[in-house]
Protein backbone atom coordinates (compact mmCIF):
# COMPACT_ATOMS: atom_id res chain seq x y z
CA UNK A 1 0.00 0.00 0.00
CA UNK A 2 1.51 3.34 -0.34
CA UNK A 3 0.60 6.72 0.56
CA UNK A 4 1.44 10.25 -1.40
CA UNK A 5 2.42 13.14 0.66
CA UNK A 6 0.81 16.31 -0.21
CA UNK A 7 3.68 17.29 -3.54
CA UNK A 8 3.05 14.00 -4.45
CA UNK A 9 -0.82 14.18 -4.70
CA UNK A 10 -1.01 17.28 -6.71
CA UNK A 11 1.71 15.96 -9.16
CA UNK A 12 -0.33 12.31 -9.40
CA UNK A 13 -3.30 14.98 -10.67
CA UNK A 14 -1.64 16.12 -13.97
CA UNK A 15 -1.23 12.76 -15.10
CA UNK A 16 -3.23 11.63 -17.67
CA UNK A 17 -5.46 8.84 -17.14
CA UNK A 18 -3.76 6.62 -20.01
CA UNK A 19 -0.59 6.82 -18.21
CA UNK A 20 -1.97 4.85 -14.68
CA UNK A 21 -1.60 1.32 -14.47
CA UNK A 22 -4.24 -1.16 -14.47
CA UNK A 23 -3.31 -2.09 -10.92
CA UNK A 24 -0.83 -1.53 -7.92
CA UNK A 25 1.86 -3.02 -8.55
CA UNK A 26 4.04 -5.00 -5.67
CA UNK A 27 7.79 -4.51 -6.90
CA UNK A 28 8.53 -8.26 -6.47
CA UNK A 29 5.16 -8.28 -9.22
CA UNK A 30 6.32 -5.77 -11.32
CA UNK A 31 10.36 -4.64 -11.79
CA UNK A 32 11.50 -2.51 -14.52
CA UNK A 33 15.12 -2.30 -15.22
CA UNK A 34 16.39 0.58 -17.36
CA UNK A 35 19.25 2.62 -17.80
CA UNK A 36 21.82 2.80 -14.73
CA UNK A 37 24.88 4.76 -16.31
CA UNK A 38 23.34 7.73 -14.27
CA UNK A 39 23.99 7.63 -10.80
CA UNK A 40 22.13 11.02 -9.01
CA UNK A 41 23.23 10.30 -5.65
CA UNK A 42 24.68 7.49 -2.77
CA UNK A 43 24.06 6.64 0.71
CA UNK A 44 24.94 4.49 2.42
CA UNK A 45 24.41 2.22 6.11
CA UNK A 46 25.43 -1.12 7.67
CA UNK A 47 22.76 -3.23 5.53
CA UNK A 48 22.28 -1.12 2.65
CA UNK A 49 23.33 1.47 -0.07
CA UNK A 50 20.55 3.35 -1.36
CA UNK A 51 21.53 4.47 -5.25
CA UNK A 52 19.44 6.76 -7.16
CA UNK A 53 18.70 7.47 -11.08
CA UNK A 54 16.96 10.08 -12.36
CA UNK A 55 13.64 7.63 -12.48
CA UNK A 56 14.63 4.98 -9.82
CA UNK A 57 16.24 3.68 -6.87
CA UNK A 58 17.82 0.94 -6.31
CA UNK A 59 19.41 -0.57 -3.12
CA UNK A 60 22.55 -2.91 -2.47
CA UNK A 61 22.88 -4.97 0.28
CA UNK A 62 26.68 -5.13 0.90
CA UNK A 63 27.20 -8.22 2.58
CA UNK A 64 25.63 -10.32 0.38
CA UNK A 65 26.71 -8.77 -2.65
CA UNK A 66 23.08 -8.57 -3.74
CA UNK A 67 20.36 -6.08 -5.50
CA UNK A 68 16.88 -4.87 -4.53
CA UNK A 69 14.85 -3.37 -6.79
CA UNK A 70 14.75 -1.07 -8.61
CA UNK A 71 11.86 1.39 -7.54
CA UNK A 72 9.89 3.58 -9.07
CA UNK A 73 7.96 6.75 -7.78
CA UNK A 74 4.82 6.41 -8.80
CA UNK A 75 5.05 9.78 -10.67
CA UNK A 76 7.70 9.52 -13.10
CA UNK A 77 9.34 12.37 -12.89
CA UNK A 78 9.83 12.26 -9.09
CA UNK A 79 13.22 12.30 -8.96
CA UNK A 80 14.15 14.20 -11.79
CA UNK A 81 16.68 17.10 -10.33
CA UNK A 82 17.42 14.86 -7.38
CA UNK A 83 21.50 15.37 -6.11
CA UNK A 84 22.31 14.12 -2.44
CA UNK A 85 20.51 11.73 -0.34
CA UNK A 86 20.90 10.76 3.34
CA UNK A 87 19.69 7.69 5.17
CA UNK A 88 17.51 8.18 8.35
CA UNK A 89 19.25 6.85 11.01
CA UNK A 90 15.80 5.26 12.97
CA UNK A 91 14.44 3.50 10.29
CA UNK A 92 16.87 3.89 7.49
CA UNK A 93 14.52 5.10 5.08
CA UNK A 94 15.59 7.49 2.30
CA UNK A 95 15.53 10.88 2.06
CA UNK A 96 16.63 12.98 -1.04
CA UNK A 97 17.59 16.32 -1.75
CA UNK A 98 15.90 17.88 -5.02
CA UNK A 99 16.83 21.39 -6.80
CA UNK A 100 13.37 22.39 -5.46
CA UNK A 101 12.82 20.30 -2.33
CA UNK A 102 12.76 16.87 -0.82
CA UNK A 103 11.81 13.29 -1.54
CA UNK A 104 11.19 10.59 1.04
CA UNK A 105 11.05 6.78 0.65
CA UNK A 106 9.83 3.58 3.16
CA UNK A 107 11.07 0.91 1.31
CA UNK A 108 9.61 -1.27 3.37
CA UNK A 109 6.21 0.02 3.25
CA UNK A 110 6.29 1.33 -0.13
CA UNK A 111 5.59 4.92 0.73
CA UNK A 112 6.89 7.71 -0.96
CA UNK A 113 6.49 11.65 -0.10
CA UNK A 114 7.48 14.42 -1.52
CA UNK A 115 7.28 18.50 -0.88
CA UNK A 116 8.81 21.71 -2.30
CA UNK A 117 11.04 24.21 -0.30
CA UNK A 118 10.80 28.15 -1.69
CA UNK A 119 14.52 29.61 -2.43
CA UNK A 120 16.27 26.44 -3.99
CA UNK A 121 18.02 23.79 -1.81
CA UNK A 122 21.69 23.07 -1.20
CA UNK A 123 22.08 20.50 0.83
CA UNK A 124 20.11 18.74 3.52
CA UNK A 125 21.05 17.37 6.97
CA UNK A 126 20.31 15.48 10.49
CA UNK A 127 21.76 16.68 13.91
CA UNK A 128 23.04 14.15 15.31
CA UNK A 129 22.18 15.78 18.86
CA UNK A 130 19.06 15.49 17.41
CA UNK A 131 17.69 12.76 15.14
CA UNK A 132 14.45 12.84 16.29
CA UNK A 133 13.85 16.45 15.38
CA UNK A 134 13.47 15.62 11.36
CA UNK A 135 15.51 16.94 8.12
CA UNK A 136 17.24 19.42 8.27
CA UNK A 137 17.39 21.28 4.72
CA UNK A 138 19.71 24.24 3.58
CA UNK A 139 18.63 26.95 0.67
CA UNK A 140 20.44 29.78 -0.73
CA UNK A 141 19.24 31.48 1.84
CA UNK A 142 18.10 30.25 5.36
CA UNK A 143 18.15 26.74 7.23
CA UNK A 144 14.45 24.83 7.27
CA UNK A 145 13.30 21.73 9.67
CA UNK A 146 10.76 19.11 7.98
CA UNK A 147 8.91 17.57 11.05
CA UNK A 148 8.87 13.74 11.32
CA UNK A 149 5.56 12.76 9.75
CA UNK A 150 4.84 16.75 8.80
CA UNK A 151 4.76 17.31 4.84
CA UNK A 152 5.39 21.29 5.27
CA UNK A 153 9.34 22.53 6.13
CA UNK A 154 9.48 25.85 8.08
CA UNK A 155 12.62 28.01 8.97
CA UNK A 156 14.52 26.71 11.67
CA UNK A 157 17.88 27.51 13.02
CA UNK A 158 20.75 25.27 11.66
CA UNK A 159 21.90 21.82 12.96
CA UNK A 160 24.14 21.67 15.96
CA UNK A 161 26.58 18.78 14.49
CA UNK A 162 25.27 18.38 10.98
CA UNK A 163 25.16 15.14 8.86
CA UNK A 164 25.55 15.69 5.40
CA UNK A 165 26.00 13.71 2.16
CA UNK A 166 29.43 13.57 1.47
CA UNK A 167 30.36 15.23 -2.03
CA UNK A 168 32.69 14.45 -4.75
CA UNK A 169 34.65 17.18 -3.93
CA UNK A 170 35.54 15.81 -0.06
CA UNK A 171 36.27 12.43 -1.90
CA UNK A 172 38.44 14.06 -4.53
CA UNK A 173 40.53 16.33 -1.88
CA UNK A 174 40.69 12.36 0.60
CA UNK A 175 41.84 10.46 -2.36
CA UNK A 176 43.32 12.71 -4.94
CA UNK A 177 44.69 9.46 -6.72
CA UNK A 178 41.24 8.86 -8.28
CA UNK A 179 41.95 12.25 -10.45
CA UNK A 180 45.31 10.68 -11.44
CA UNK A 181 44.25 7.47 -12.36
CA UNK A 182 40.95 8.42 -14.51
CA UNK A 183 42.28 8.04 -17.47
CA UNK A 184 42.45 4.32 -16.86
CA UNK A 185 38.47 3.72 -15.65
CA UNK A 186 36.72 7.21 -16.41
CA UNK A 187 35.81 6.92 -20.16
CA UNK A 188 32.93 5.44 -21.65
CA UNK A 189 32.57 3.38 -24.67
CA UNK A 190 33.66 5.81 -26.89
CA UNK A 191 36.95 7.11 -25.28
CA UNK A 192 34.71 10.22 -23.80
CA UNK A 193 35.66 11.22 -20.29
CA UNK A 194 33.07 10.60 -18.25
CA UNK A 195 32.57 12.67 -14.61
CA UNK A 196 32.18 11.82 -10.99
CA UNK A 197 28.53 12.72 -9.73
CA UNK A 198 27.93 11.43 -6.25
CA UNK A 199 29.91 9.30 -3.25
CA UNK A 200 29.46 8.25 -0.31
CA UNK A 201 31.97 6.66 2.55
CA UNK A 202 31.22 2.63 3.08
CA UNK A 203 29.43 1.84 6.22
CA UNK A 204 32.27 -0.36 7.20
CA UNK A 205 35.04 2.36 6.65
CA UNK A 206 36.49 0.35 4.17
CA UNK A 207 36.25 2.41 1.03
CA UNK A 208 33.93 4.26 -1.34
CA UNK A 209 31.07 3.88 -3.44
CA UNK A 210 31.33 6.33 -6.15
CA UNK A 211 28.52 7.13 -8.92
CA UNK A 212 29.35 8.88 -12.76
CA UNK A 213 27.66 10.15 -15.55
CA UNK A 214 27.61 7.59 -18.05
CA UNK A 215 29.23 4.73 -16.44
CA UNK A 216 27.36 3.90 -13.56
CA UNK A 217 28.68 2.59 -9.62
CA UNK A 218 32.01 2.17 -9.02
CA UNK A 219 33.13 1.20 -5.45
CA UNK A 220 37.39 2.03 -4.61
CA UNK A 221 38.53 -0.31 -1.75
CA UNK A 222 40.72 2.01 0.47
CA UNK A 223 44.54 1.66 -0.88
CA UNK A 224 43.40 0.92 -4.14
CA UNK A 225 44.86 2.58 -7.44
CA UNK A 226 41.53 2.08 -9.44
CA UNK A 227 37.73 1.23 -8.46
CA UNK A 228 36.05 -1.72 -9.92
CA UNK A 229 32.87 -1.13 -11.22
CA UNK A 230 29.57 -2.45 -9.44
CA UNK A 231 27.08 -3.40 -12.51
CA UNK A 232 23.38 -3.01 -12.27
CA UNK A 233 20.73 -2.35 -15.11
CA UNK A 234 21.31 -1.59 -18.61
CA UNK A 235 23.68 1.12 -20.84
CA UNK A 236 20.22 2.73 -22.35
CA UNK A 237 16.67 2.67 -22.25
CA UNK A 238 15.63 1.86 -25.82
CA UNK A 239 15.94 -2.50 -25.71
CA UNK A 240 15.32 -4.10 -28.71
CA UNK A 241 15.38 -7.25 -28.14
CA UNK A 242 15.11 -9.89 -25.17
CA UNK A 243 15.69 -13.61 -25.29
CA UNK A 244 16.07 -16.28 -22.51
CA UNK A 245 19.10 -18.11 -21.68
CA UNK A 246 20.13 -20.26 -18.50
CA UNK A 247 19.72 -18.62 -15.18
CA UNK A 248 18.44 -15.51 -16.80
CA UNK A 249 18.03 -13.65 -20.42
CA UNK A 250 20.11 -11.59 -22.58
CA UNK A 251 18.81 -7.98 -23.26
CA UNK A 252 20.22 -5.66 -26.49
CA UNK A 253 19.97 -2.39 -26.17
CA UNK A 254 20.09 0.09 -29.11
CA UNK A 255 21.95 3.44 -30.01
CA UNK A 256 21.75 6.53 -28.41
CA UNK A 257 23.17 9.89 -29.19
CA UNK A 258 25.03 8.85 -25.72
CA UNK A 259 26.07 5.21 -25.93
CA UNK A 260 26.64 2.50 -28.81
CA UNK A 261 24.23 -0.91 -29.64
CA UNK A 262 25.08 -3.65 -26.58
CA UNK A 263 24.21 -6.80 -25.16
CA UNK A 264 23.36 -7.14 -21.54
CA UNK A 265 23.17 -10.56 -19.41
CA UNK A 266 20.58 -9.56 -16.45
CA UNK A 267 20.12 -12.47 -14.43
CA UNK A 268 16.54 -14.10 -13.38
CA UNK A 269 16.41 -12.33 -9.88
CA UNK A 270 18.62 -9.30 -10.89
CA UNK A 271 22.06 -10.65 -8.79
CA UNK A 272 24.34 -9.97 -11.83
CA UNK A 273 24.46 -7.63 -14.93
CA UNK A 274 27.14 -7.72 -17.52
CA UNK A 275 27.21 -6.18 -20.70
CA UNK A 276 28.91 -7.22 -23.89
CA UNK A 277 29.72 -4.16 -25.93
CA UNK A 278 31.99 -3.43 -29.20
CA UNK A 279 35.82 -2.65 -29.23
CA UNK A 280 36.79 0.88 -27.70
CA UNK A 281 36.32 3.65 -29.72
CA UNK A 282 34.76 2.08 -32.73
CA UNK A 283 32.02 0.34 -30.34
CA UNK A 284 29.61 -1.38 -32.72
CA UNK A 285 28.58 -0.68 -36.52
CA UNK A 286 24.74 -1.32 -36.33
CA UNK A 287 22.32 0.75 -34.42
CA UNK A 288 18.98 -1.44 -34.11
CA UNK A 289 18.47 -4.91 -32.90
CA UNK A 290 15.56 -6.78 -34.00
CA UNK A 291 15.91 -10.01 -32.78
CA UNK A 292 18.14 -12.37 -30.50
CA UNK A 293 18.36 -16.33 -31.33
CA UNK A 294 21.10 -18.49 -29.43
CA UNK A 295 23.28 -21.42 -29.88
CA UNK A 296 25.39 -23.40 -28.12
CA UNK A 297 27.46 -20.68 -26.28
CA UNK A 298 27.00 -17.83 -28.61
CA UNK A 299 23.98 -15.21 -29.03
CA UNK A 300 23.21 -14.18 -32.33
CA UNK A 301 21.67 -10.36 -33.38
CA UNK A 302 19.36 -9.63 -36.23
CA UNK A 303 20.85 -6.14 -36.85
CA UNK A 304 20.25 -3.11 -39.33
CA UNK A 305 23.79 -3.74 -40.27
CA UNK A 306 24.23 -7.39 -40.30
CA UNK A 307 24.02 -10.79 -38.36
CA UNK A 308 26.53 -9.94 -34.77
CA UNK A 309 27.34 -13.36 -32.95
CA UNK A 310 28.44 -12.36 -29.77
CA UNK A 311 30.51 -14.97 -27.54
CA UNK A 312 29.88 -14.00 -23.70
CA UNK A 313 32.99 -15.61 -22.71
CA UNK A 314 35.56 -13.64 -24.39
CA UNK A 315 33.10 -11.02 -24.84
CA UNK A 316 33.60 -10.52 -28.43
CA UNK A 317 31.45 -9.22 -31.14
CA UNK A 318 32.05 -10.67 -34.73
CA UNK A 319 29.50 -9.55 -37.91
CA UNK A 320 28.66 -10.99 -40.70
CA UNK A 321 27.25 -8.36 -43.44
CA UNK A 322 26.88 -8.53 -47.11
CA UNK A 323 30.56 -8.13 -47.89
CA UNK A 324 30.31 -11.62 -46.02
CA UNK A 325 27.76 -13.68 -47.75
CA UNK A 326 24.17 -12.38 -46.81
CA UNK A 327 21.79 -11.40 -49.53
CA UNK A 328 21.46 -8.10 -47.69
CA UNK A 329 22.85 -6.53 -44.53
CA UNK A 330 19.46 -5.48 -43.05
CA UNK A 331 18.87 -8.91 -40.90
CA UNK A 332 14.98 -8.86 -40.11
CA UNK A 333 15.04 -12.39 -37.89
CA UNK A 334 17.32 -14.89 -36.57
CA UNK A 335 15.95 -18.32 -35.60
CA UNK A 336 18.82 -20.65 -33.68
CA UNK A 337 16.36 -23.65 -33.80
CA UNK A 338 17.34 -27.99 -33.81
CA UNK A 339 20.90 -26.93 -34.20
CA UNK A 340 21.10 -24.45 -36.86
CA UNK A 341 20.92 -20.49 -37.44
CA UNK A 342 19.18 -19.17 -39.92
CA UNK A 343 19.28 -15.71 -40.94
CA UNK A 344 16.04 -13.29 -42.97
CA UNK A 345 17.02 -10.33 -44.21
CA UNK A 346 15.44 -7.57 -46.58
CA UNK A 347 16.54 -9.66 -50.02
CA UNK A 348 16.59 -13.32 -49.04
CA UNK A 349 17.81 -15.58 -46.07
CA UNK A 350 20.38 -17.70 -45.51
CA UNK A 351 21.95 -20.23 -42.85
CA UNK A 352 25.41 -20.72 -41.47
CA UNK A 353 26.77 -24.21 -42.16
CA UNK A 354 28.84 -25.97 -39.20
CA UNK A 355 32.16 -23.54 -40.22
CA UNK A 356 29.97 -20.48 -39.57
CA UNK A 357 30.38 -19.47 -43.44
CA UNK A 358 26.76 -17.83 -44.92
CA UNK A 359 25.31 -20.26 -47.33
CA UNK A 360 22.35 -19.09 -49.36
CA UNK A 361 18.74 -20.74 -49.07
CA UNK A 362 16.57 -20.25 -51.95
CA UNK A 363 18.78 -18.33 -53.70
CA UNK A 364 15.72 -16.89 -56.44
CA UNK A 365 13.78 -15.51 -53.65
CA UNK A 366 14.93 -11.89 -53.07
CA UNK A 367 12.22 -10.09 -51.11
CA UNK A 368 12.30 -9.39 -47.48
CA UNK A 369 12.29 -12.42 -45.20
CA UNK A 370 10.71 -10.86 -42.08
CA UNK A 371 10.52 -14.18 -40.36
CA UNK A 372 12.24 -17.82 -40.42
CA UNK A 373 11.75 -20.37 -38.75
CA UNK A 374 14.08 -24.21 -38.84
CA UNK A 375 11.78 -27.18 -39.14
CA UNK A 376 13.59 -30.80 -39.54
CA UNK A 377 15.23 -30.10 -43.33
CA UNK A 378 13.35 -27.00 -44.48
CA UNK A 379 12.46 -23.78 -42.97
CA UNK A 380 8.94 -21.87 -42.95
CA UNK A 381 9.56 -18.18 -43.91
CA UNK A 382 7.62 -15.37 -43.19
CA UNK A 383 7.46 -12.36 -46.24
CA UNK A 384 5.38 -9.47 -47.39
CA UNK A 385 3.01 -12.21 -49.06
CA UNK A 386 2.19 -14.73 -45.87
CA UNK A 387 3.90 -17.60 -45.33
CA UNK A 388 6.01 -19.85 -47.48
CA UNK A 389 8.28 -22.55 -47.33
CA UNK A 390 12.00 -22.94 -48.16
CA UNK A 391 12.53 -26.93 -49.16
CA UNK A 392 15.85 -28.45 -49.59
CA UNK A 393 17.14 -28.00 -53.18
CA UNK A 394 14.87 -26.22 -53.95
CA UNK A 395 16.42 -22.22 -55.65
CA UNK A 396 12.97 -20.57 -55.03
CA UNK A 397 10.52 -20.24 -51.97
CA UNK A 398 6.83 -22.48 -52.48
CA UNK A 399 3.85 -21.38 -50.48
CA UNK A 400 2.28 -24.57 -48.85
CA UNK A 401 -1.37 -25.54 -49.93
CA UNK A 402 -4.26 -24.42 -47.61
CA UNK A 403 -2.89 -20.77 -48.06
CA UNK A 404 -4.78 -19.43 -51.38
CA UNK A 405 -7.34 -17.67 -49.56
CA UNK A 406 -6.17 -13.73 -49.58
CA UNK A 407 -7.31 -13.49 -45.96
CA UNK A 408 -3.88 -15.92 -45.29
CA UNK A 409 -1.73 -14.08 -46.96
CA UNK A 410 -0.94 -11.06 -44.83
CA UNK A 411 2.58 -10.34 -44.14
CA UNK A 412 3.68 -12.47 -40.97
CA UNK A 413 6.15 -11.18 -38.94
CA UNK A 414 6.78 -14.51 -36.72
CA UNK A 415 6.89 -17.92 -35.70
CA UNK A 416 6.23 -19.98 -33.38
CA UNK A 417 4.41 -23.20 -31.97
CA UNK A 418 1.47 -24.97 -29.66
CA UNK A 419 2.41 -27.82 -29.21
CA UNK A 420 2.70 -29.93 -32.72
CA UNK A 421 0.69 -26.84 -33.76
CA UNK A 422 3.16 -24.11 -36.44
CA UNK A 423 1.59 -20.68 -35.51
CA UNK A 424 2.15 -17.26 -37.35
CA UNK A 425 1.68 -13.78 -36.72
CA UNK A 426 0.57 -10.96 -38.54
CA UNK A 427 0.38 -7.68 -38.02
CA UNK A 428 -3.45 -7.95 -36.80
CA UNK A 429 -3.61 -11.99 -35.45
CA UNK A 430 -2.23 -15.12 -35.48
CA UNK A 431 -2.83 -18.06 -37.91
CA UNK A 432 -2.13 -21.76 -37.50
CA UNK A 433 -1.46 -25.37 -39.22
CA UNK A 434 -3.13 -28.18 -37.73
CA UNK A 435 -1.16 -30.43 -37.62
CA UNK A 436 -2.53 -33.83 -38.64
CA UNK A 437 -5.02 -32.14 -41.80
CA UNK A 438 -2.42 -29.29 -42.50
CA UNK A 439 -4.96 -26.89 -43.07
CA UNK A 440 -4.78 -22.99 -42.01
CA UNK A 441 -7.38 -21.42 -39.86
CA UNK A 442 -7.38 -17.43 -39.12
CA UNK A 443 -7.58 -16.00 -35.35
CA UNK A 444 -9.47 -13.51 -33.72
CA UNK A 445 -8.28 -9.59 -34.32
CA UNK A 446 -6.07 -8.83 -31.53
CA UNK A 447 -4.55 -5.72 -32.85
CA UNK A 448 -7.80 -3.30 -32.07
CA UNK A 449 -6.63 -3.80 -28.60
CA UNK A 450 -2.75 -4.62 -28.51
CA UNK A 451 -2.13 -2.26 -31.27
CA UNK A 452 -0.49 -3.58 -34.55
CA UNK A 453 1.52 -6.66 -33.34
CA UNK A 454 5.14 -7.16 -32.87
CA UNK A 455 6.27 -10.34 -31.27
CA UNK A 456 4.92 -13.15 -29.28
CA UNK A 457 5.91 -16.13 -27.42
CA UNK A 458 4.36 -19.19 -26.27
CA UNK A 459 3.42 -19.81 -22.54
CA UNK A 460 1.15 -22.79 -21.36
CA UNK A 461 -2.65 -22.85 -23.61
CA UNK A 462 -1.81 -20.01 -25.53
CA UNK A 463 0.74 -17.13 -26.00
CA UNK A 464 1.88 -13.32 -24.52
CA UNK A 465 1.28 -11.34 -27.71
CA UNK A 466 2.88 -7.97 -27.69
CA UNK A 467 1.95 -4.84 -29.89
CA UNK A 468 2.28 -1.32 -30.36
CA UNK A 469 -0.14 -0.32 -27.24
CA UNK A 470 0.71 -2.97 -25.16
CA UNK A 471 1.01 -6.55 -24.13
CA UNK A 472 -1.41 -9.35 -23.52
CA UNK A 473 -2.12 -13.00 -23.00
CA UNK A 474 -4.57 -14.77 -26.05
CA UNK A 475 -5.61 -18.40 -27.09
CA UNK A 476 -5.23 -19.26 -30.62
CA UNK A 477 -8.97 -18.14 -30.70
CA UNK A 478 -9.36 -16.20 -28.24
CA UNK A 479 -9.01 -12.17 -27.31
CA UNK A 480 -6.23 -10.97 -25.06
CA UNK A 481 -7.51 -11.89 -21.57
CA UNK A 482 -4.50 -10.38 -19.61
CA UNK A 483 -3.86 -6.99 -20.85
CA UNK A 484 -0.90 -5.00 -19.81
CA UNK A 485 -1.04 -1.23 -21.41
CA UNK A 486 0.68 2.14 -21.06
CA UNK A 487 1.23 2.93 -17.47
CA UNK A 488 2.11 -1.23 -16.84
CA UNK A 489 4.94 -0.58 -19.70
CA UNK A 490 7.21 2.24 -19.29
CA UNK A 491 6.86 2.42 -23.13
CA UNK A 492 5.66 0.89 -25.99
CA UNK A 493 6.59 -2.62 -26.44
CA UNK A 494 9.30 -4.06 -29.06
CA UNK A 495 10.20 -7.94 -28.17
CA UNK A 496 8.98 -10.09 -25.25
CA UNK A 497 10.37 -13.57 -23.90
CA UNK A 498 8.91 -16.03 -21.04
CA UNK A 499 10.78 -18.63 -18.83
CA UNK A 500 9.51 -20.36 -15.99
CA UNK A 501 8.57 -17.56 -13.52
CA UNK A 502 8.73 -14.48 -15.57
CA UNK A 503 7.57 -12.75 -18.38
CA UNK A 504 10.03 -10.39 -20.10
CA UNK A 505 8.94 -7.19 -22.20
CA UNK A 506 11.46 -5.13 -24.08
CA UNK A 507 10.08 -1.80 -24.59
CA UNK A 508 11.35 1.71 -25.79
CA UNK A 509 11.89 2.90 -22.32
CA UNK A 510 13.62 -0.70 -20.62
CA UNK A 511 13.21 -3.96 -20.24
CA UNK A 512 10.25 -5.40 -17.37
CA UNK A 513 9.90 -8.19 -15.53
CA UNK A 514 6.43 -9.47 -14.69
CA UNK A 515 6.22 -12.54 -12.51
CA UNK A 516 3.70 -14.84 -14.36
CA UNK A 517 1.63 -16.06 -11.29
CA UNK A 518 0.50 -12.30 -10.89
CA UNK A 519 -0.59 -11.91 -14.28
CA UNK A 520 -1.76 -15.02 -15.86
CA UNK A 521 -5.58 -15.05 -16.42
Amino acid sequence: MRFFGAGLMSLTATVSTAQSPSRDWRPEDRTVIGDFSRITSITSSIDRVYVTSPTSVVIRHPQLQTWTGPFEPPVRDALAGVFAALIDPLDHSLWLARSNGWVHYQPELQIWDEGTVPGGVVTIAFDENDPLGGLYIRTRGEWFLLPRGGIVATPARPPARPIRPTSVDEVLRQVPTLQTNASQFLLDSRMRPVRFTAAARAFDNQGWYLGTAGLGLFYLQDAAAVPERVPFGLPAQFVGAVMTWPGGVWVATNRTPQVDAAFTFVESELREFRTVRGLPATGTPFSRVLELAGRDRSVWAATDFGLARVEPADERIELYDQGRGLPDSRVYDVAGRQGRVVVGTARGLARMDDSLRVVRVAPLFADAAYAVFPSGDSIWVGTPRGVFLALPGEQDLVRPEGLASAALQAPVFGFSTLGDTLVALTRDRMIWRHPRSRAWSLGPNLSGLLGRLRRFAPDGPGFWIAGERGVGFARLTGSPARALLEGDLPGPATDLAVDRDHLWVATENGLVRFRLDAIRP
